[in-house]
């Protein structure tokens, strides 16, 4: 079975650059590669863009070689004027629904059994249903869709236009594109509900009380044993639910950023730098801005830097704020993920979805009280959130956060109707 996997390389400047490779070889896909550096990387997209576009080409390209008896080859496809029947759409589409771990198991079962062939619509659905394969949310479906789009037309279009002696066959393939590509934007799945008491929300007052008992450094409820990760997980809660930061501008904060003079920190954006050894970078994707620091969290900040941070013997070599047990290297991405998930597996009393962007919903939840206590008007209390999240100050992000804080106000009001009939 043909798989694919992204690695991301660092140039000497820092940028770096996802590439996916073909999982045998190693060697990077020429027409994706070309599709990155021409398509993506020249447009200034982020890197995870670039990576999260990758992740879902690499799904196509799963497609196109382990899910048919034949696999599909473009290039083929292309100098006969075709591009994709309307029955490999269907199936495309609905292999866009799976999860790619379910999918690569779905496949291996596929190569060991004679009887299991993704060659027809009705019996891909019926291998997926039998292996009881999950779904991922519409969203991301839609964002796969769109990304194969979008590569399909691109490689279509370059292949019409290195062949000027197409002739005849130009006319039917430019159609075909035009198709295929109405036939994946049709089905795309549409927008979920904006409604903004469902979805995410910040963590309740009492879930928010078990949190911060679990954390303390001085708690016999503490699940980390070492001095250090009990200092640093303590400190990076905080840090998170204080100020609303996410994950990427958390492992961003470099020890210059901080000020203990004035008390404050700059949340910056940099891309591609070349301090930063972690090949994954952690990226802020919101607006520049600097942050008063609250003088429990300063204090616990200095004695985390001077007591423990430096000890580490790697710590000396970067200048980032927070970092590994141990080696003292930056922290990572997945190792601030597995914080979260051992708190999650550790205590019942804390929600399944617990990670580092709740504590951002649960920052505005405490924002939204603060500025009905103070009785803020509403555009400037947007102003002032937006500033503070890193929004642009047009912004319509807030929605999205203050799921919780709506839906109190709402049952306020009703309660309050019927305690006047």
């Amino acid at each position: 079975m043909t798989t694919y996997q992204i690695k991301t390389i660092v140039m000497s400047d820092g940028e770096r650059l996802p590439m996916l490779l073909e999982g045998n070889s190693h060697i990077p896909d020429y027409w994706i590669t070309l599709y990155t550096l021409t398509q993506l990387r020249s447009r200034g997209l982020a890197v995870k863009t670039i990576e999260q576009t990758l992740q879902h080409l690499k799904l196509f390209m799963h497609f196109l070689k382990n899910n048919y008896t034949e696999e599909i080859n473009l290039e083929e496809r292309f100098k006969n004027a075709k591009l994709l029947s309307l029955s490999e759409i269907e199936i495309l589409c609905d292999v866009c629904k799976l999860h790619f771990e379910d999918l690569l198991e779905e496949s291996t079962l596929t190569k060991q059994s004679s009887t299991i062939k993704f060659n027809s619509l009705e019996n891909f659905r019926y291998a997926s249903k039998y292996n009881n394969c999950n779904t991922v949310d519409p969203k991301t479906t839609g964002h796969r869709i769109r990304a194969i789009r979008d590569y399909l037309m691109w490689r279509g279009n370059t292949f019409l236009s290195n062949n000027h002696d197409f002739g005849i066959k130009t006319l039917s393939f430019k159609e075909n594109i035009k198709t295929t590509t109405s036939a994946l934007e049709a089905r795309i799945p549409k927008r979920g509900s904006n409604n903004p008491v469902s979805g995410k929300r910040g963590l309740s007052e009492k879930e928010l009380k078990t949190l911060f008992s679990i954390v303390d450094k001085n708690s016999k409820l503490n699940l980390w044993k070492s001095s250090f990760a009990r200092i640093r997980n303590e400190l990076i809660i905080f840090w998170l639910y204080e100020f609303g930061l996410r994950r990427g501008e958390l492992l961003n904060i470099k020890i210059s950023d901080l000020n203990f003079q004035d008390e404050s920190v700059l949340i910056l954006r940099r891309p591609d730098d070349s301090e930063d050894p972690r090949t994954n970078q952690p990226n802020v994707k919101t607006l520049a801005r600097k942050l008063p620091i609250p003088k429990k969290i300063l204090d616990l900040t200095y004695a985390y830097l001077f007591d423990v941070r430096e000890k580490l013997p790697e710590s000396v070599y970067h200048p980032y704020l927070f970092v590994a047990d141990r080696s003292g290297s930056p922290l990572s991405i997945p190792a601030l993920n597995k914080i979260f998930s051992e708190l999650r597996k550790s205590t019942p009393d804390l929600p399944k979805n617990l990670s580092p962007h709740i504590l951002r919903h649960s920052w505005n939840d405490k924002f939204s009280k603060i500025m009905d206590s103070k009785n803020i008007p509403e555009d400037r209390e947007k102003q002032i959130r937006s500033y503070l999240m890193g929004w642009s100050p047009t912004s319509n992000s807030a929605t999205t956060y203050t799921k919780r804080h709506i839906e109190e106000k709402a049952n306020e009001i009703i309660l309050e109707m019927n305690n006047k009939e």
